[in-house]
This record gives structure tokens, C-alpha cells and sequence, in this order.
């Protein structure tokens, strides 16, 4: 089940999935605190396995577009390929078209996930090497397709 979460309740998870051996933030990312951002996440038994986030943050490539950025889709060990990431995003997704139908999703994918974000109407625009993080796929999608 899909429900609505806190910022810090992305923390973990996000940590463990995305970067492990990394410490806990100790402070909230400004990402995260951006006004009308939204952060999901997927229970089972009161068990969080997912999260993601959504932010209106202007696309780099296009400033003048209302842009929403996909980040830390996470999903525990055990737990992936079974749709839970897919319906997040869509959440996700569904989500910022409600706010701004016209605009656009976009993502920094990490390149084994390039093909979920294909799977999802996402298109690559580039590829980036982002400071302590490495090469990125940046991918874009209307919200509504």
C-alpha cells in the first residue's frame, strides 16, 4: 500500500539501497523541504520496502519548463522486481501531474536503471558525471503522456 511519508522516513532505505556504507543524513537534503515536494512510500505489514520522492526543481536543460525531479526510488533487498518501484512512480508521477499537468518529470538515473525509467515513457536527454556520485543518465517524460 502506498502512502504518503516523511522526508527522514526516506532516509534509511534510500541509504541502504542507494548508498551502502554511507552514514545517516543528519539533516534533511533541501530537496526534500522544497514546498509541495512529496515523499511516498510502499507498506506491507507496517513494513516500509519503498520510497521515492518528488520536487518541482527546474529542469537544467530547459529553465523556463515546470519541471518536478524524481529522486532516491529505493526499494529494500528481497523486494525489487516485483512492481513496488513501478507504482511508486506512478504515484509519484500522478502526483505532480495533478499540480502541473503541462509539465514535464525528469530524473538523474543511475544506469543500471535506465530501462525502468524507459518502461515509464522517460526519454534520455544526457549523460552527466555528477560530483561524489558518478555518471547519470538524465532522462525526461511529460507528466502526462
Amino acid at each position: 500500500m502506498i502512502r504518503p511519508i516523511a522526508a527522514e522516513q526516506t532516509w534509511q532505505l534510500r541509504r541502504d539501497a542507494l548508498n551502502p556504507g554511507k552514514p545517516l543524513p543528519t539533516a534533511p537534503d533541501p530537496r526534500d523541504t522544497i514546498e509541495g515536494s512529496c515523499h511516498l512510500g510502499w507498506f506491507e505489514a507496517e513494513r516500509l520496502l519503498g520510497v521515492g520522492t518528488i520536487s518541482r526543481i527546474p529542469l537544467p536543460l530547459d529553465p523556463d519548463a515546470i519541471a518536478w525531479f524524481v529522486r532516491g526510488m529505493s526499494v529494500a533487498d528481497g523486494n525489487r522486481s516485483r512492481g513496488i518501484g513501478s507504482k511508486l512512480l506512478d504515484a509519484l508521477i500522478i502526483y505532480a501531474a495533478g499540480r502541473d499537468p503541462g509539465g514535464i518529470a525528469w530524473c538523474h538515473a543511475r544506469l543500471p536503471a535506465e530501462s525502468f525509467y524507459l518502461r515509464h515513457g522517460f526519454k534520455l536527454l544526457d549523460r552527466i558525471d555528477l560530483p561524489e556520485k558518478g555518471l547519470r543518465l538524465r532522462m525526461a517524460r511529460p507528466l502526462v503522456l
